[in-house]
């Protein structure tokens, strides 16, 4: 499929509900810093370049902080709050609302044209 006949996912879910409990810090895992931008907005930004109907991102740890600063850079991204049942299948559960992509902070520079490559109109910048 070429760029000009993509079809855009209907929903995409990000999952930002991990407690980074390895990086010891009191930081939220995805607030960390990478390349000027946090975690979690490379993965935003990397699912609006799919151009989704609906960009979801799942919050649990420290969800009110990480909530806020998800607004505060994209305020049409819808929270969705993981209740206490913890784990990545349960945050794709909580999330599921329509057909999504999956895109984990496990792999913070994530691009659409890395792994699908039909959503890439044009070349990754870096």
């Amino acid at each position: 499929m070429n760029a000009e006949n993509r079809k855009a996912p209907s929903a995409v879910i990000v999952l930002a509900a991990g407690a980074g409990t390895r990086m010891k810090s009191a930081t939220p895992k995805v607030m960390h810093a990478i390349g000027g931008r946090s975690m979690v907005e490379h993965a935003v930004a990397a699912a609006r370049d799919l151009d989704p109907q609906r960009l979801a991102v799942v919050v649990r740890h420290q969800r009110d902080k990480v909530a806020q600063h998800i607004l505060d850079f994209d305020a049409q991204v819808a929270i969705v709050d993981q209740d206490d049942i913890p784990g990545t299948g349960r945050a794709v559960e909580v999330g599921l609302t329509a057909s999504i992509i999956p895109i984990s902070l496990m792999v913070p520079c994530w691009s659409p044209t890395a792994t699908y490559p039909c959503f890439a109109p044009k070349p990754c910048a870096n």
